[in-house]
């Protein structure tokens, strides 16, 4: 019995060593489906912290720069969209693989060179991408909108129609990454080099966290792009091969309010993953005036890049502050439209330049760290024509912003009155013209003090001689003061009024959002039903009374008929009383 134990055992075992090769035909593919889509989590999550934890982050090497965290992604960064101002960088030039990522790129120049209401037709370049990748199920000669399809790119990160986008643009595949590639040239990308449009694993396709910050950057300047990225849900309707819906959730976890990975400030992004890649995320993140986008490439996870994301966008909302403004023309000052007497020794940042000189034209776009001091910062003018001024700003090195504005030139000599130590290149590198000197201005203020006290003479002589017009006029022009500054009171309570009432909305807006976060599912579900309980006694009390005002008209109306009626009784019954009493007369 042992025996034929034994051999048994064995003809087991030796069934499943055959057989074992063959198991891959058997199980579900769901993880190879998954390679490209960004929800897959790694095979094997390494228990050991690995040695891309310890690599260089160059933004911590920046003498008085907030420390950013230390984290497992090979490369990273955090740049505020509006400035270019890089918060956090690590290694952030060297070479990566970016993954599905790709689509940013994609997605921008379908935006930028289609109409997306028109239709494509796909070939059978849809089946031109590996087996088990993530894909739509599209089929040769199914049609489908070019906004369709930019939805499928982005939120599903759809391979087939990324592909059929790529030949319907550019006549093929190829063609399309060499669009790709002058597109990533044009925004100034140093180490970047595509070759498809979906980020399938390929050695020449390859990228860098500083490019693919700046190619997000000129994503999300894209008004359409927004709308798409920030999408949470998408329905791709049936088609003319296809009777079903295609309904999908934006893959990027950040984004979804059930999501353990959630975050508020999330308003969009792109997530990657391939074996060779590993996973590959970028965010958006809007918080207080800040529009930032990180990029993380290769770690091992998805959860941890999630939680990476999370670490170095909050690292950037946390210790830095942005100051933008745009106005085509204003009487203001630079100083008085960053409001820099509020920020203590940052408010001498500018002054050099630009204390209390008029702006028009101004463009100001600066992000700085909490603490920063006026003695670490330094301009250079990138541009100088005429009166027009273009500024660089660096803090200790590192750039931070920029300022373009037309300065009126006769304010232009407190650029003597102050010194700033490296800001003396700037004002020497402004215009001759512009650069007057003390002694000049001096000049300039006697001459003028001569031409006030000769006016001032003709007004006094000229008052003694029309006193009565000049009692008038100066009567009729304090009446018309008078009605300004009620109108300006006016207009300013009025002003007032509205952005209390706007600021308690949203107090009351943020008090209700807090009270439903505080909320068990119970007290939700009670609470809409008592809101439906009410709606349903409002709608009955309207129908209520709409009845009762209907009933009212028709007795209103029966008893305007019954008047009538009366009336034309009387009327006939008086006639035949004059008919009478006219034939007992004859």
């Amino acid at each position: 019995m042992k025996f034929w134990k034994s051999v048994t055992a064995g003809m087991l075992a030796l069934c499943l060593l055959i057989l074992t090769p063959f198991a891959a035909f058997f199980v579900p593919s769901a993880t190879v489906y998954a390679e490209e889509d960004g929800e897959q989590e790694a095979a094997q999550t390494e228990t050991e912290i690995p040695e891309s934890y310890y690599y260089t982050i160059e933004s911590n090497e920046i003498e008085g720069w907030p420390q950013g965290p230390q984290i497992e992604a090979a490369s990273a960064i955090v740049m505020d969209m509006n400035t270019g101002t890089i918060l956090y960088s690590k290694q952030a030039t060297e070479k990566q693989y970016p993954a599905s990522i790709t689509k940013i790129m994609t997605t921008l120049l379908l935006i930028e060179n289609c109409d997306l209401d028109d239709t494509i037709t796909f070939t059978e370049v849809v089946y031109d991408i590996e087996e088990g990748s993530t894909h739509l199920g599209i089929q040769p000669g199914e049609e489908m909108t070019l906004r369709d399809c930019a939805y499928g790119i982005m939120l599903a990160s759809a391979n087939d129609i990324a592909n059929g986008v790529a030949e319907y643009i550019a006549g093929s595949v190829s063609a399309f990454a060499d669009m790709m590639n002058e597109k990533a040239e044009e925004l100034g990308c140093v180490n970047t080099h595509f070759s498809n449009p979906h980020g399938l694993y390929s050695d020449d396709h390859y990228t860098c966290a500083y490019d693919m910050a700046l190619i997000a950057q000129a994503a999300y300047e894209n008004e359409t792009f927004r709308e798409i990225v920030s999408a949470t849900e998408y329905i791709i309707p049936e088609t003319n091969l296809s009777g079903e819906d295609r309904s999908f959730l934006n893959h990027h976890k950040m984004m979804q309010s059930d999501s353990e990975y959630y975050q508020s400030w999330c308003v969009g992004g792109k997530t990657g993953y391939t074996s060779q890649c590993l996973n590959t995320l970028v965010t958006y993140g809007s918080l207080d005036g800040m529009d930032l986008v990180s990029v993380i490439l290769r770690v091992n996870g998805a959860g941890k890049a999630y939680a990476e994301s999370t670490e170095i966008l909050e690292y950037g909302f946390e210790n830095f502050y942005t100051k933008n403004y745009d106005n085509i023309s204003s009487k203001s000052s630079f100083y008085d439209i960053m409001h820099l007497d509020y920020l203590g020794t940052v408010s001498e940042i500018l002054s050099p330049v630009w204390e209390r000189v008029p702006l028009e034209n101004c463009s100001v776009h600066i992000t700085l760290p909490n603490d920063a001091l006026a003695e670490d910062i330094t301009y250079t003018v990138t541009e100088s024509n005429g009166s027009t001024r273009s500024f660089a700003y660096e803090y200790n090195g590192q750039p931070v912003g920029t300022a373009t504005g037309k300065l009126n030139t006769l304010f232009v000599p407190v650029q003597t009155r102050y010194s700033l130590g490296t800001n003396v290149s700037a004002a020497e590198s402004t215009s001759s013209e512009d650069n007057i000197q003390i002694e000049g201005l001096d000049e300039v203020l006697s001459q003028t003090t001569g031409l006030l006290n000769e006016g001032y003479q003709f007004l006094t002589d000229y008052a003694e001689q029309h006193f009565m017009i000049i009692l008038i006029g100066g009567a009729v022009l304090l009446v018309v003061l008078v009605v300004l500054v009620v109108v300006l009171i006016f207009r300013a309570t009025a002003d007032a009024r509205i952005r209390r009432r706007r600021r308690l909305e949203e107090e009351e807006r943020k008090r209700r959002e807090e009270e439903i976060e505080r909320m068990t599912t119970a007290e939700i579900e009670a609470e809409l039903r008592e809101v439906m309980e009410q709606e349903r006694l409002r709608k009955e009390q309207e129908a209520l009374a709409a009845a009762e005002a209907e009933k009212a008209a028709r007795e209103a109306e029966e008893m305007e008929w019954k008047a009538h009626e009366t009336e034309r009784l009387i009327d006939e019954l008086e006639r035949e009383r004059q008919e009478r009493i006219s034939s007992e007369h004859k």
